[in-house]
């Protein structure tokens, strides 16, 4: 697990204690998990829970192009029209809730209302 950094990983976490079978269930569950493109980051985001480690896989173009034409450009949070290129797709049901990433989970929000959304 080239680039991990376990130096730092470990001096923040050493003094917790894990449940090693619940880790190593979580662990097999995110190998099979299509939409973790980062397999080197399942440690990491166990022991910080951010998913930023997992490279969570993106919505494609095609997928983004279907549901901003479905919503006729509309953010489905403030309601305004926006061109494409100004908004962002978004899991309806989020990732590490069970929501995966495809089109009947992707709704397209402005980047100010996605910004605010992943801020909560």
């Amino acid at each position: 697990m080239k680039g991990v950094e376990w130096g730092v990983l470990y001096n923040r976490f050493k003094d917790t204690l894990y449940d090693t079978k619940a880790i190593e269930e979580e662990t097999a569950k995110l190998i099979a998990d299509d939409d973790v493109d980062k397999k080197s980051g399942i440690y990491p985001y166990i022991l910080t829970r951010d998913e930023r480690y997992l490279g969570i896989r993106a919505f494609s173009d095609n997928m983004r192009q279907k549901v901003y034409e479905r919503q006729n450009g509309v953010c489905v949070i403030c309601k305004k029209n926006f061109d494409i290129l100004e908004m962002e797709a978004d899991h309806i049901t989020p990732w590490r809730e069970g929501g995966k990433t495809i089109e009947s989970n992707c709704q397209m929000l402005c980047k100010d209302d996605n910004r605010r959304k992943s801020g909560k």
